[in-house]
């Protein structure tokens, strides 16, 4: 298991096109990716699960990810969190 902190492109909330872009990058992988935050786990391949977060405050985030293409899953999503673009 791959245990590491994430943050969303300049610290800015967690919008929905972000995390459609971060869903459609997990989906790609078998490996359970999940993101934890103020003691709430959700599922990284769900988009209502990452809404659910509310993340107006990305202190303490932190992405998991369990499964054989563990390592390709992580850097996949930092990638894509790096290089998102809230659509306008």
């Amino acid at each position: 298991m791959i245990r590491q902190p994430i943050t969303f492109p300049g610290g800015q909330p967690l919008t929905r096109s972000i995390a459609a872009q971060v869903v459609q990058v997990t989906a790609k992988f078998s490996s359970r990716i999940m993101i934890e935050h103020d003691r709430k786990i959700v599922n990284a391949k769900s988009m209502l699960g990452l809404l659910s977060l509310g993340l107006d405050d990305q202190t303490n985030m932190t992405l998991l990810v369990e499964g054989e293409d563990e390592q390709e899953a992580v850097e996949a999503i930092q990638k894509v969190v790096k290089m998102a673009k809230p659509f306008s």
